[in-house]
């Protein structure tokens, strides 16, 4: 890696007051090219400016910034952020999002000291303290030996299914990869389901029905298929197991007809209270982003507590 491919990377490590950007949060920059976000405006340009400065000087820095007048913001708070130079076997955790460890004191700049890489602890080359990787380290910023650390941990990505690889299907798993969702689309016509239809990083089934061994975190579930029928049968299936969100898209006689049908098949009421259909905030139109803002914007309401 030349002089000018060094990567540098701005990280939030504290939040104070009203802020546009949260404790994890953070860019880098490979070549020319910046990478995430720290929240836009005035504060990420005026970190982007110091990175860039730090990059030339060969240093890092610790920087707070006030979102005051004096910067044209008047949200109030105060954001403490540091910039690390990224050595070359640090660049992988970085662009990889592994969990890394961030060390800093009053003497020298923030350092990457090492990360949690598939599943192993890996110092970087500045790294000098031995039992790094066996404290039990607390998410954030804390105190140790005279030194400041920072654990950043992994961005949570929240599992979506979506049972219908059409229009709504595509417009949704589009949005819903830069939302943090780990979207997995389920459709047994290859023509529909096909890689050039969905961002890179979904998990496309060839198959029309749920998977019955899927473990880790109960996921939110779409269903929006070219068959009623086969709606139907998802949703009944999905009804008795463990899901955080599970929604059928629907007319406004369809979600009529699913319930006495799903009644039929011995459903009580708290079961099918469960059902979200049609699904998504309503009036916000019908065109497959229109029901794509409608649908995620009602999953982040229910991912933040309830507070829009």
């Amino acid at each position: 890696m030349s002089e000018l491919d060094v990567l540098i990377e701005v990280l939030v490590v504290q939040v104070a007051g009203s802020a546009p950007t949260a404790i994890g949060d953070s860019l880098y920059l490979v070549e020319s090219s910046w990478r995430g976000s720290v929240g836009g405006g005035a504060l990420e340009e005026a970190l982007k400016a110091r990175a860039i400065t730090c990059r030339e000087q060969g240093v890092g820095a610790v920087v707070e910034f006030s979102l005051n007048s004096d910067h044209d913001q008047c949200c109030g708070g105060r954001v403490t952020a540091v910039i690390c130079l990224v050595p070359p076997k640090a660049a992988r955790w970085v662009t990889g999002d592994a969990p890394r460890l961030y060390g800093w004191d009053h003497k020298g700049w923030p350092r990457i000291l090492g990360a949690w890489w598939q599943g192993h602890w890996q110092a970087s080359e500045v790294c000098d303290e031995a039992d790094l990787a066996t404290r039990e380290w607390p998410e954030g910023m804390c105190a140790w030996k005279g030194q400041m650390y920072f654990l950043k941990r992994t961005a949570s990505r929240h599992p979506l299914w979506l049972f219908g690889a059409g229009h709504v299907g595509a417009a949704i798993a589009d949005v819903a990869c830069r939302l943090e969702y780990e979207v997995s689309v389920y459709d047994a016509r290859p023509e529909w389901n096909a890689a050039t239809r969905f961002p890179p990083e979904v998990a496309r089934y060839i198959a029309a029905m749920p998977p019955t061994d899927a473990v880790g975190p109960a996921p939110a579930v779409l269903i929006m298929t070219h068959s009623h029928g086969l709606d139907l049968a998802i949703a009944a299936m999905l009804l008795a197991r463990n899901v955080s969100y599970l929604g059928v898209i629907g007319s406004r006689t369809k979600p009529a007809l699913f319930r006495k049908r799903l009644r039929e098949r011995g459903f009580a009421a708290d079961d099918l209270a469960r059902l979200h259909m049609p699904m998504g905030f309503p009036g916000l139109g019908k065109k497959p982003y229109e029901v794509a803002v409608a649908v995620l914007a009602e999953l982040l309401q229910r991912r933040h507590g309830g507070a829009l």
